[in-house]
């Protein structure tokens, strides 16, 4: 037993029961003592635990039960539009992290202005070996 239990119920022993009257018994249940929390460290912890997780697990049960309340066709609808959203986005991300710099561009042309080039060109009738240009028989 505490000791402050022992000084209490030692205290309800040797006082007298006529004392009592109603206006104490008034002013007792008026006055309310402060919550305190236990002095041993398991204690507190405990209570802040259950106050941290007490908490989210009211919230969490209360959504919960908004969700089954809801129809499920729109909440399809919402996440299917969330997913759309989120591959436009990312299309968009790969898109500005694949563009081409200025020197990759610069390159590209060369090799593209090169292989028209090369397109261009018409073999002549010069060519020595043709049929066209033997003077002896």
């Amino acid at each position: 037993m505490s000791s402050r239990l022992a000084r209490q119920s030692l205290d309800l022993l040797n006082s007298e029961p006529s004392k009592k009257t109603n206006q104490s018994a008034s002013i007792e249940t008026k006055k309310q003592k402060k919550i305190k929390l236990p002095k041993i460290n398991k204690g507190i912890k405990k209570v802040k635990h259950e106050i941290r997780y007490g908490r989210h697990q009211k919230t969490r049960l209360l959504q919960e039960e908004i969700k089954k309340r809801d129809n499920p066709i729109v909440s399809l609808n919402a996440e299917e539009a969330a997913i759309e959203e989120r591959l436009k986005r990312n299309v968009q991300i790969m898109k500005r992290a694949l563009r081409s710099s200025a020197l990759e561009k610069k390159i590209h042309r060369e090799v593209i202005e090169e292989r028209n080039a090369k397109k261009s060109k018409k073999w002549t009738s010069k060519v020595k070996g043709t049929d066209g240009d033997s003077d002896s028989d």
